[in-house]
């Protein structure tokens, strides 16, 4: 078996392993209550809950553990599921087979799925939306980044070509990846792509020397970064992706009005836990990294720094759908996606007003 093959086979088991977990669940809290809470970050909307389910996939274990630790999400007038599933490509299968609400991703997701349907949404609606956004603008190690092996002698993005790039397909990696074919002046047909499951999959290709290129997180590859080994090429700054994350639904979940105001309630407690509770915990936050990601002191106070500045934004931002369209553009021109369709449609900004409260 070749090495990016092994690579492969090996992340496939360890992703089937952790989409099961959304069977099984994992919840934070929940208690019976007929009304929304005001307390702790809640925008207190009416009306009964206690039968109502959130189920929101994170792509790593981190997510739940700091939810439950900022205390935000205790006593709340619903029940809170939180599996855990790693990758774009995984969370868009939960969300289509219902095993999940709402999932975390990439910015770009919704609209990389709905450039490679069948159908130009002029003529119909997404089948899932992007609802909420999160970035940390001027953090002190953007990403998506390209990385690149000294050895592979590649200076600049022309010189991709012929080289093996490490990726995974769905959200702002996939966006930097297409992003930085498109500016270069290549397609998929100059380089040799590496696609796998998720991110964690595609650094550990990098880090073992398996690939000559990568677009993942400064953390993620530091070990041959901070060794001389590899080097920053690019960022998602230069090529105008805000990086972060993507937060998708898909539409029946926005019609059912008491889980409609249970995500309400959510996403008003998620802008108050990046906004208010993540950047004054460095404490708690750094060990969580350390105990459930197992990351050394170092890299888990490098993560800490990196989404301090972070926040949520508005969806329905016109710029942000333009620059989105442009991503999507760019992925055309690459031949990373089948359609140019206009993808503005996909980002639905039902959660704008409790997200980033004006």
């Amino acid at each position: 078996m070749s090495v990016p093959a092994r690579f492969t086979a090996r992340a496939g088991r360890r992703l089937a392993a952790l989409t099961s977990v959304v069977v099984l669940g994992a919840t934070l809290a929940a208690c019976s209550s007929s009304s929304g809470s005001t307390e702790n970050g809640s925008t207190g909307h009416s009306g009964d809950q206690s039968n109502v389910t959130l189920t929101f996939g994170f792509q790593t274990a981190d997510y739940p553990a700091l939810l439950k630790a900022s205390g935000l999400f205790n006593n709340l007038p619903y029940k809170l599921d939180t599996p855990v599933i790693s990758g774009p490509a995984a969370q868009i299968s939960a969300l289509y087979s219902k095993a999940t609400d709402f999932g975390l991703v990439g910015e770009n997701t919704a609209a990389f799925e709905a450039a490679n349907a069948d159908t130009d949404l002029s003529k119909s609606e997404p089948k899932i939306y992007t609802i909420a956004g999160y970035s940390a603008p001027g953090n002190p190690h953007p990403s998506p980044a390209l990385y690149v092996r000294t050895s592979a002698n590649i200076n600049s993005i022309q010189d991709l070509r012929g080289h093996s790039i490490a990726y995974n397909f769905g959200g702002n990696i996939y966006a930097g990846y297409v992003k930085i074919l498109a500016q270069a002046g290549l397609t998929l047909n100059d380089i040799k792509p590496v696609r796998l499951p998720d991110n964690q999959s595609a650094a550990a290709a990098f880090v073992a020397g398996q690939v000559d290129a990568v677009v993942s997180g400064y953390t993620s590859v530091a070990k041959v970064v901070d060794s001389g080994q590899a080097k920053l090429l690019i960022d998602n700054e230069s090529l105008g992706i805000r990086g972060g994350a993507g937060f998708i639904t898909r539409p029946d979940v926005l019609t059912e009005q008491a889980k409609l105001a249970a995500a309400k309630d959510f996403f008003g407690r998620f802008s108050t836990f990046y906004s208010v509770w993540y950047p004054n915990h460095e404490a708690e936050v750094t060990k969580i990294y350390e105990s459930v990601l197992k990351q050394t002191p170092a890299i888990a106070k490098i993560n800490f720094e990196t989404q301090k500045p972070g926040k949520l934004y508005q969806i329905g931002d016109p710029q942000f759908i333009k620059d989105q369209q442009a991503i999507v553009d760019a992925a055309f021109k690459a031949n990373g996606v089948k359609h140019d369709y206009d993808i503005s449609k996909v980002f639905n900004p039902i959660f704008d007003a409790v997200a980033v409260p004006s």
